[in-house]
């Protein structure tokens, strides 16, 4: 005779069990206090931590390999067990004590920011934006990448040399305290040092950036503020654009908008309730994700989410990883021009 499942309260068992905890006493050290944390990954190998916990939605997000989610998504991974079982481990085990410092602290969710200082975040994408025209290795990266000087203007791209930026922004009037509040410092130096700097806008003003490195031997390769990730290009699509892509990388979506593609970037695989919302109202959905086995799946559940005769999976060529990869080649938009024919016809 089979026994019913009990039903569990989620919520609740997420309260007893708070996600910082959980992380710690799985061996991963966080820095830093209040609302946001960081540490080394625990999915992948980095040197810079970019593993970020959110207090206030008791979620995570890795900038290094676009991993995240919740508590019970976090012990699946470190534990290779399913849901079921990763609820039955919190269930039977006690309340996790918060850290030391956080008394008093709530775990309800909290409203988060609608941005991150965009008046000093505008003025920091200006000092990037002259150390990119002083840069000659950095617009060389860039052109072997198939973005010109023309797509890195229109896009408005930098380049942080890793000098300077406290001065310039000490210049324009900023003081110390909200500088370092602005998330452009990480362990002491310029987060974003060695790296193209991609912003988020929303007008002229910048709300979010993101970095990918140059430099073979800057690590982690990809950084980002630590704060909730935009769905990256959506302020930017044209007013009743009749079709648009979704990729998956930062450099991925720097191509297609480079090729006067209607685009945005998923930067990563996880969260694709959110995508899916912030993309309603558009009629015809293109997704070029990885063509690795979990960009395919998380195009096959986007694509379940939005529904079919929204969406369409775009199957990059044979032996072509990512849409970055076209962006090199001199046939690259005609060669992904194709591929969207494939996936549904499309006036060019």
């Amino acid at each position: 005779m089979s026994i019913a499942p009990t039903r569990v309260d989620i919520a609740a068992l997420k309260r007893r069990h708070p996600l910082g905890s959980v992380v710690e006493a799985a061996g991963v050290k966080l820095h830093g206090r209040g609302r946001v944390r960081q540490g080394l990954c625990p999915f992948h190998e980095e040197g810079e931590g970019s593993f970020t916990v959110y207090a206030d939605t008791q979620k995570f997000y890795c900038f290094g390999c676009g991993l995240g989610g919740d508590v019970l998504d976090f012990l699946q991974r470190t534990d290779g067990v399913d849901l079921q079982e990763a609820i039955r481990r919190l269930e039977t085990a006690p309340p996790t004590p918060l850290p030391a410092g956080t008394a008093g602290q709530t775990s309800a969710p909290q409203a988060l920011p609608t941005n991150r200082d965009p008046a000093l975040l505008t003025a920091a994408m200006r000092c990037y934006h002259r150390q990119l025209g002083l840069s000659e290795d950095a617009q060389a990266y860039l052109a072997s990448r198939g973005i010109d000087s023309e797509a890195a203007r229109r896009l408005g791209l930098g380049y942080a040399s890793g000098r300077g930026l406290r001065d310039w922004l000490v210049q324009a009037g900023f003081d110390d305290r909200r500088i370092l509040g602005s998330g452009l410092a990480s362990g002491g130096r310029e987060r974003f040092r060695g790296m193209i700097v991609v912003p988020e806008l929303v007008g002229s003003r910048v709300h979010w950036l993101a970095g990918r490195a140059v430099w073979p031997q800057v690590r982690p390769r990809f950084q980002a503020l630590p704060s909730p990730k935009p769905v990256l290009g959506l302020s930017r699509l044209p007013a009743h654009t009749p079709w648009v892509v979704v990729a998956e990388g930062l450099f991925d979506w720097l191509v297609l908008a480079a090729w006067g593609l209607p685009a945005v970037a998923a930067l990563g695989t996880q969260g694709m309730d959110r995508l899916a919302s912030s993309l309603q109202g558009q009629p015809r959905i293109f997704l070029a994700f990885d063509a690795d086995q979990t960009g395919s799946e998380a195009a096959r559940r986007l694509e379940a989410l939005l529904g079919p005769h929204r969406a369409r999976v775009v199957t990059m060529p044979s032996g072509v990883g990512d849409v970055a990869e076209l962006g090199a080649r001199p046939d690259g938009r005609s060669i992904f021009l194709d591929s969207l024919q494939n996936a549904a016809p499309l006036a060019r």
